[in-house]
């Protein structure tokens, strides 16, 4: 019995580390506007930078994946890699022209559309904004080698991946930029930034779980529908 609950114990300790990080990276963008400064528009643009990390986790776990075996076809997957780099650059940058264009203001002195000189502007301004950058780019590598040590690279396809990434950042980057417009127009970077937060670290403790993001709304309305069930039998 001790044996179990030791074994029990340690299965635990795994899968709690992960929610762990992910919870203590979260905090480093509330640390940023608390002590560091960092305007609302540097927050949604961190943000926005964190697409194009995920974008490059996800580019890695397709290769990973083809070269794990479940893709013979090693052409297939380097067409795969190849059609996401584009199309999801292109959805990357015009996501990121809209959020410099309509959050910027005066605050850089930068086009909406040299997303690259926007960047450097900012973090010239705001040179703190490195640590967040820093922590989402750990976040994503600690996901990356999780995915490889699960052995979920073998058990998934380029093809499925490839669309991975897009469900989350629109459903994700639409509470940020509505919560972006409340920053701007209630004034209240405090209250805006726990909800940006809150949003974000629900996100990523799932993922950092190894459950479906959007599970949980399937879920629901499934145990909802299975409750009217036994009601409409009684």
């Amino acid at each position: 019995m001790d044996g179990k609950r030791t074994s029990a114990a340690k299965v635990s300790g795994r899968a709690a580390w992960p929610v762990g990080a992910a919870v203590a990276l979260n905090l480093v963008p509330i640390v940023g506007v608390l002590f560091w400064g960092w305007s609302a528009f540097a927050l949604i643009f961190l943000y926005w930078l964190e697409n194009v990390v995920i974008g490059g986790r996800t580019l890695i776990s397709m290769a990973a994946s083809g070269l794990a075996g479940r893709s013979a076809n090693l052409l297939g997957v380097f067409f795969f890699c190849a059609f996401f780099t584009v199309h999801y650059g292109l959805f990357c940058y015009g996501h990121g022209s809209f959020v410099v264009g309509m959050f910027a203001g005066d605050a850089l002195d930068a086009h909406m559309l040299d997303l690259a000189g926007a960047a450097r502007a900012l973090f010239a301004q705001q040179p703190n904004l490195s640590w967040g950058l820093a922590s989402i780019a750990l976040w994503q590598t600690v996901l990356l080698i999780l995915f490889v040590v699960r052995g979920e690279a073998a058990k998934t396809d380029p093809l499925s991946l490839m669309g991975a990434p897009y469900p989350r950042i629109l459903i994700l980057h639409v509470a940020i930029i509505f919560g972006g417009f409340l920053l701007m127009v209630l004034n209240e970077p405090l209250a805006g930034l726990v909800v940006l937060a809150l949003v974000k670290t629900a996100f990523d403790v799932r993922e950092a779980n190894g459950e479906p993001v959007f599970a949980f709304p399937a879920a629901a309305l499934a145990r909802a529908g299975d409750a009217a069930s036994r009601r409409d039998d009684a």
